[in-house]
């Protein structure tokens, strides 16, 4: 019994350092670093039309199939309550600056004379390299929405 521990425990070692996969090795985020954030974002309170305007400006568009704007009603932006919608840019006929428009209503009750909202936007990466995924936030701006 003990020859064949001794005959068993070389092939064992052999067939683990051999046969393990690289699925443990840890990711790089090399690839990551390389995607950008869109730039020069504002949101501003229109009170006429009850809706945040939303611009932003991003240099390079390549792999970019829309944007996900994200708003909270927290200045710690994570955790207030969130709210992200993507925003069915055509981006093959749409000119930087880029706009969309956040209706207020949806998130401020009419009763409600004023709140603050808190806005960014994000580029959705879609290529060889990237399937769906949200690439870094711009700058947070804010809004008052402010009812007279």
């Amino acid at each position: 019994m003990k020859r064949l521990g001794i005959l068993l425990t070389p092939i064992l070692i052999f067939a683990v350092v051999f046969g393990c996969s690289k699925d443990h090795d840890a990711p790089t985020y090399s690839t990551y670093k390389k995607l950008t954030s869109p730039d020069d974002f504002e949101a501003t309170y229109d009170s006429a039309k009850d809706v945040v305007d939303l611009s932003w400006t991003m240099a390079d568009t390549s792999g970019v199939i829309d944007f996900m704007v994200a708003v909270s009603d927290s200045s710690i932006f994570d955790d207030g309550d969130l709210l992200l919608y993507p925003t069915n840019l055509k981006l093959d006929t749409a000119v930087s600056p880029y706009t969309s428009s956040y209706d207020a209503s949806k998130r401020v009750a009419a009763d409600i004379d004023s709140l603050v909202l808190y806005f960014t936007v994000s580029a959705i990466f879609d290529d060889e390299t990237f399937n769906q995924f949200v690439g870094p936030r711009a700058v947070i701006d804010s809004a008052l929405v402010l009812r007279k």
